[in-house]
């Protein structure tokens, strides 16, 4: 069974005045032209809204097919359309640091251009403060918080354009709260404890390099004699014995070619240290992970 769909709407008192408005520093500002929407799909949730009108709308969304604070982002509209080549895009959202993060030129839905983001992001960079996990499942990053979520305003779309815009997001605190009950939901789908790994004492952790699952003889021949690359992202069911139970496909580049190989590979290879509740019992719990299959 598939998950609901849900939108939600934010209360903003200018969001009767939609539109564009060039702003003093000769950045083209849009106001938001529906609510945000959350959609809540069997792998993953999208929060998505559309952002001016015609030849100058945007549609910002942004991805996440676990909890945590960080997404994917696309951004679709005709003013999106020009870059050929992948490269890095600058996003500034609210008055956090200005990020470079990488996208790929390509189009979605009748032909829409759009900037496809490869990196995950958050509102905060990633090279903001690090801290040391406590389990020894290497550097983590200072959470973001509500009350930053809720100083963000606004997306800034610098560079390639050529000429800045801004989404006028308002306060956002609400809308990623959605998100958040959308992956809550994605949990409990999942057959996931979601009360438990609120509070988990550690994560399934890897016993090995998880760049060993997959071996060169796994890729699939037919992908293999026409030189075609892939992205597979995979989420694995992991046992309260660190043994994984099964593999679900989230994202693949060509399901047809490489699904059955990486989920046949980290099947028989894959290994863990079992997710830990807060008082260090073991949990059934997942993993989330990208194999990109390349020359």
């Amino acid at each position: 069974m598939g998950r609901r769909g849900l939108a939600i709407s934010v209360g903003l008192a200018w969001l009767a005045a939609a539109g564009a408005a060039q702003a003093a520093d000769d950045v083209l500002e849009l106001t938001p032209t529906a609510p945000w929407h959350v959609h809540y799909a069997d792998d993953y949730c999208r929060l998505a809204r559309i952002f001016g009108t015609d030849e100058q709308k945007i549609i910002f969304s942004i991805e996440q097919d676990a909890p945590g604070d960080s997404f994917r982002m696309t951004l679709t509209g005709p003013m999106l359309d020009g870059p050929t080549r992948k490269g890095k895009a600058s996003i500034t959202f609210g008055a956090m640091p200005e990020q470079q993060i990488m996208f790929f030129p390509g189009t979605v839905g009748e032909g829409q251009p759009a900037w496809i983001f490869g990196d995950s992001a958050r509102i905060k960079p990633y090279s903001a403060e690090k801290i040391a996990s406590a389990d020894d499942q290497g550097i983590r990053y200072e959470p973001i918080t509500e009350a930053e979520e809720a100083a963000v305003t606004s997306v800034t779309i610098g560079r390639p354009l050529r000429d800045p815009v801004r989404l006028k997001t308002g306060p956002m605190k609400a809308a990623f709260a959605a998100m958040r009950s959308c992956t809550d939901e994605l949990l409990d789908h999942w057959s996931i404890d979601v009360a438990r790994h609120r509070e988990l004492s550690r994560w399934a952790t890897p016993i090995g390099n998880p760049a060993k699952w997959l071996r060169s003889g796994d890729y699939p021949r037919a992908m293999l004699t026409k030189w075609q690359p892939g992205i597979v992202r995979f989420r694995l069911s992991v046992g309260a014995d660190g043994t994984p139970t099964a593999c679900h496909i989230q994202r693949s580049t060509n399901s047809e070619g490489f699904d059955d190989a990486v989920c046949k590979g980290v099947m028989r290879r894959a290994r863990f240290e079992p997710a830990l509740d807060k008082d260090g019992r073991p949990i059934a719990s997942y993993y989330v992970n990208v194999v990109r299959f390349q020359f």
